[in-house]
């Protein structure tokens, strides 16, 4: 009995250590909003608020402010899905996750993203508002990747956050692209289904 009562009390006191680490990386990996920020580069003060929905809402006294806000913003919250979204296009998510994505990096490979990404921004005029408008987002999301907490599943899947550039953006726009291309011809269809032969006929479809 004393042996099972050890193990017992071993067993809680590592529950407990478990729990104490689990509250302290997500206390101090949280994202922060409140309080002031000294972001680079601003010409102005911006001013983010976030409503009861954790929506930021960014008030600047000019585009390249409020860019710059919402990069360091948008990093705070999902610099994760970020990566991952980054990764798809130029066929980089077996790097993470294994061989089981080969076949999906494969694909998106194929699919010429990164290439059509690559030649797109070797024609950009960098004087063009939209490209400086990227270039200070970029800013601010990067500002955020060299300062800011490192998002947990970093550490789970043991990878280094690294810069933003601006071929990430045009990746995760073609990988977006290529979504919802396929959205519009799956969605009709499955509509088509449903309404000819019942919301039944799809759940025993995807059974």
């Amino acid at each position: 009995m004393r042996k099972f009562k050890r193990l017992g009390w071993g067993l809680l006191a590592l529950v407990g250590v478990l729990a104490v680490v689990i509250g302290s990386l997500t206390y101090h990996l949280k994202p922060d909003y409140d309080g002031k920020k000294k972001l680079q580069g601003l010409s102005e003060e911006v001013q983010v608020y976030y409503d009861t929905y954790g929506i930021p809402h960014i008030y600047a006294k000019n585009d390249a402010d409020a860019f710059k806000a919402l990069g360091y913003v948008h990093a705070q919250d999902r610099l994760w899905q970020m990566e991952l979204l980054r990764r798809i296009g130029r066929g980089g998510l077996s790097e993470v996750f294994g061989k089981d994505l080969l076949g999906t990096d494969k694909f998106f490979l194929a699919l010429g993203i990164d290439d059509y990404s690559s030649e797109t921004i070797a024609k950009l005029n960098t004087s063009d508002a939209a490209v400086q408008m990227s270039q200070a987002y970029l800013e601010g999301v990067n500002q955020f990747v060299e300062e800011g907490p490192t998002p947990i599943e970093f550490y789970l899947t043991g990878i280094d956050k690294k810069p933003f550039v601006l071929k990430d953006v045009y990746n995760t726009i073609g990988y977006m692209a290529f979504s919802f291309a396929m959205a519009h011809k799956t969605d009709p269809l499955l509509s088509k289904i449903k309404d000819k032969l019942g919301f039944e006929y799809l759940k025993d479809s995807g059974n």
